[in-house]
């Protein structure tokens, strides 16, 4: 493209802009509000993601040990569950441990509890077994069960089908809604840019009969709007990352149970991916709608 042609599209691109204002802010507008849906949507599925995660990484197989097991006995169980395939970590709670715990929790001393307990300390050693699939949770308590020197095992049975099933469901509802609002976003972005190339038409049509390439008519078309996406894109990117970080810190402060993404690396990725976007559906928005008229 020579130098002269580059200078009149660009100077058509801001011609166009400045005849059509109202338009050329509709489209920024609606790129906007498309792409802050589109970015909340994202946050929505990394935060539904982050809470299925934090719900299985609590899932653990406490496994007893006999009574009658030797400490040196409960350290080789445990390296012997720590080899098997898909564990984690297996932690040992020794019997001693889980008294003083118990004092704790009922505020008195371990030699009173002893006392109050027939003299005896009644409680198991217990080793905490944590898998590195939370799917495989029940073979594994299963596999571990078998094993000698294991008196009893807990999972949270008829509990942990029910979690897992949720947290499936979590993460399908997030892609689900990303998906939804990004299809409603082009939906949205590709009706304003019709619009708006419809609105000239008759300028595509002159441009045409005088002879000009199909190239020629596109390219302040397209110019405009990455423009226009890159402005809305830019607005969306400052109102996602404000908002959400207000939310962020609405959340930490009144529902700390709640565990909220802070990734400063997807913050960036979402905010640049918005600025991008906008870019991209502009483009492509206003290159897809010439087509018909540039067959005519």
């Amino acid at each position: 493209m020579r130098l002269n042609s580059t200078s009149y599209i660009l100077r058509e691109t801001a011609r166009s802009m400045k005849r059509n204002p109202w338009l050329s802010i509709a489209s920024v507008l609606t790129v906007m509000v498309s792409l802050v849906i589109l970015g909340f949507s994202v946050f929505f599925l990394a935060n539904a993601s982050n809470m299925a995660k934090s719900f299985e990484s609590q899932l653990e197989i406490a496994t007893f040990v006999q009574t009658s097991a030797t400490p040196a006995q409960v350290q080789a169980l445990q390296s012997q569950i720590q080899g098997m395939s898909g564990v984690a970590s297996v932690t040992i709670v020794t019997k001693d441990q889980a008294l003083i715990d118990f004092g704790k929790t009922m505020g008195g001393s371990q030699s009173n509890l002893v006392t109050d307990l027939g003299g005896t300390n009644p409680f198991p050693d217990k080793l905490t077994v944590k898998a590195t699939n939370p799917q495989n949770v029940k073979a594994l308590a299963d596999a571990v069960s078998v094993l000698p020197g294991v008196d009893k095992v807990r999972y949270g049975q008829g509990y942990v089908d029910k979690l897992l099933i949720f947290t499936q469901w979590l993460r399908w509802i997030g892609l689900g809604v990303v998906a939804a609002f990004g299809v409603a976003a082009i939906v949205l972005i590709s009706i304003n840019v019709k619009m708006n190339v419809f609105s000239r038409r008759r300028e595509i049509q002159i441009m045409k009969l005088v002879g000009a390439s199909n190239s020629f008519i596109r390219w302040p078309f397209l110019i405009e709007g990455l423009a226009l996406g890159f402005v809305g894109g830019a607005l969306a990117a400052g109102i996602v990352g404000m908002g959400y970080n207000w939310i962020t810190n609405y959340v930490q402060s009144t529902l700390t149970f709640l565990p909220v993404v802070q990734n400063a690396v997807l913050f960036r990725q979402v905010t640049a991916g918005l600025l991008l976007s906008g870019m991209v559906m502009g483009a492509i928005g206003s290159g897809v709608s010439l087509q018909k008229f540039l067959r005519a």
